[in-house]
């Protein structure tokens, strides 16, 4: 035991720092706290987080946001947030969520 830590107990260091920090306001900071969060499977909390980053415009926020939307099969609201982040990538994944939600709901009718 000696001269070894606990892994646990990192978890809970990193995890407290990186929720004073994201306490703080830093856009960033709640993104990586989203990030940290998934990590360690708690994935509704970390999309609390990632929806905050997004809403205060940080783009990876909103990427990850869309990408637990997704696995939610939340696909229009996903799309939505590709959209926002501006990037070629979140416009070209929006569309394609969009067109295959416009396929399944033909495929169902």
């Amino acid at each position: 035991m000696f001269g070894r830590r606990h892994k646990g107990t990192d978890l809970f260091a990193s995890d407290t720092a990186a929720r004073q920090a994201a306490a703080g306001g830093s856009a960033a900071e709640m993104a990586r706290l989203g990030v940290l969060l998934k990590a360690h499977g708690r994935q509704d909390e970390a999309a609390e987080w990632f929806r905050d980053a997004a809403d205060a415009g940080n783009v990876d926020g909103m990427a990850n946001l869309a990408i637990y939307l997704m696995s939610q099969g939340r696909n229009a609201e996903a799309a939505e947030w590709f959209r926002r982040t501006g990037a070629p990538l979140g416009e070209t994944m929006a569309d394609r969520l969009l067109r295959t939600a416009e396929f399944d709901s033909r495929q169902v009718q």
